[in-house]
């Protein structure tokens, strides 16, 4: 669960850095990006990649975080014994 949580946070770190250097290439955290969005709509929508990609990366951040969390809460419950027994 140690390996797997690392390599789930490291391809998350990952995704997201890519994607957050994309959005900026594309000017998708400017606000003329998302206020000419509706007129020019079928040109924007695939200029919105990165946006998949962050999530995906945010995605794959929590899940390998939530698996370090639950391994750290394994060790110590196997080396100190649960607090409540």
């Amino acid at each position: 669960m140690l390996i797997q949580g690392l390599f789930l946070c490291l391809g998350g770190w990952a995704l997201l850095r890519l994607a957050v250097r994309a959005g900026r290439r594309r000017a998708l955290f400017s606000g003329t990006f998302w206020l000419t969005f509706p007129e020019f709509a079928r040109y924007r929508i695939r200029r919105l990649w990165p946006a998949g990609l962050g999530l995906a990366g945010l995605i794959l951040l929590m899940w390998g975080l939530v698996l370090l969390f639950r391994w750290l809460l394994a060790y110590y419950d196997a080396r100190l014994g649960h607090p409540l027994t």
